[in-house]
C-alpha cells in the first residue's frame, strides 16, 4: 500500500492531467491525499469531479506553504509503510508507482526517485521516444546511488553567485517523483515547516544521514515547465537574478543542513481550518 501526497496552489489547468495519470497506476493499491493551500481558483472543485473513494482532499482555509502541508498530510493521515509525492503540475507514467515500489521492497530502500521526461508548457506533453534531439521536451537524469560521503564534495563545487550551472552539480531527486519510506519520514519528523524553499533538498540531506538514496533510470514522470516557476527553462531566465536569488537561498539551505544538528526534528506546521472532502462514488 501507498499514500500519496499531491500539494495543490491555484492548478486548475494542469491538476486532471495530473489525478488521471495518478489514476491510471497499474498499480492501484493507494490513497491519495491532496492538501490544497487555499487556492482562489477552481482546483478544488476539479479535484471533487474525480469519483473516485481513493482521494480525500483536505482543503485548507489558510494559505501555509507545501512543506507545512506535507507534513499535515503525513502525520495525521498517511499510514501505509510508502509515501509517494507528485507535484500538480505534472504527470507520472503508469509503471511509476509499480517498478518504485518493486525496487523499495527488494532493496528496502528509504528515497526512490526516477529519470525524468521535461516539457515546456507551450507545447503538448511528448512521448518519452520524442525527447531525444526535441528542443521542447528533454530527458533529466538524477545520480543512480547518492551516499553520504557525496555531499562535501558536491558543495565544495558551488559558487557564490548563484550561477544555474553549480546548481545543478546538486542534484538529488526531482521532488515529485519520490518513493519514501514512512517510518524513515516520521523518524526524522517530516519536511522543514518553516521555509518554502529547498525543504526537499534538507530532507534528502538528512536522510544520506543514515541511507542511501537510488533514481530508478527509466522515465517515469512527466515534469511541466512554466513561466511562473523558478525552475522554468532558459527561455524565462533560468540565470535571473530572481533565480540567482533562490539558488543562493538553497545554497545557505545546503550548508545549514549540513552542519545541523540533530537531524531528527518535531513536526512543524502552523495552526490553520480546513475542510475534509471525500470524493466517493
Amino acid at each position: 500500500m501507498i499514500d500519496i501526497i499531491l500539494c495543490t496552489y491555484n492548478s486548475s489547468d494542469t491538476i486532471e492531467q495530473c489525478i488521471n495519470s495518478i489514476l491510471n497506476q497499474t498499480y492501484e493499491k493507494f490513497n491519495l491525499f491532496v492538501f490544497d493551500d487555499c487556492s482562489a481558483d477552481d482546483t478544488v472543485e476539479k479535484i471533487k469531479a474525480f469519483k473516485d473513494d481513493r482521494i480525500t482532499i483536505i482543503s485548507s482555509k489558510k494559505n501555509i506553504g507545501t512543506y507545512a502541508g506535507k507534513n499535515f498530510v503525513l502525520k495525521n493521515y498517511c499510514k501505509s509503510q510508502y509515501v509517494a509525492l507528485h507535484d500538480s503540475d505534472d504527470y507520472s507514467h503508469p509503471e511509476r508507482l509499480a517498478q518504485q515500489l518493486g525496487f523499495a521492497v527488494l532493496s528496502d530502500s528509504a528515497c526512490v526517485g526516477t529519470a525524468v521526461n521535461e516539457f515546456w508548457e507551450d507545447h503538448k506533453p511528448h512521448t518519452v521516444s520524442e525527447t531525444e534531439n526535441n528542443k521542447n521536451c528533454r530527458r533529466n537524469e538524477y545520480p543512480k546511488i547518492i551516499e553520504r560521503d557525496n555531499l562535501n564534495k558536491l558543495l565544495s563545487s558551488l559558487s557564490d553567485n548563484g550561477n544555474y550551472e553549480d546548481y545543478l552539480k546538486f542534484k538529488f531527486c526531482m521532488n515529485g517523483t519520490v518513493l519514501f519510506n514512512r517510518e524513515v519520514l516520521m523518524f526524522l519528523g517530516g519536511w522543514d515547516g518553516n521555509t518554502r524553499i529547498a525543504a526537499d533538498t534538507d530532507m534528502f540531506i538528512r536522510i544520506l544521514g543514515a541511507h542511501k538514496i537510488f533514481n530508478l533510470p527509466d522515465v517515469l514522470y512527466n515534469r511541466r515547465f512554466h513561466s511562473k516557476s523558478l525552475t522554468a527553462s532558459n527561455n524565462v531566465g533560468i540565470n535571473s537574478e530572481k533565480r540567482k536569488k533562490y539558488n543562493l537561498e538553497r545554497k545557505s539551505v545546503i550548508e545549514r543542513s549540513l552542519m545541523r544538528e540533530p537531524v531528527v526534528r518535531e513536526f512543524y506546521y502552523p495552526e490553520f481550518g480546513y475542510d475534509i472532502i471525500k470524493c466517493a462514488e
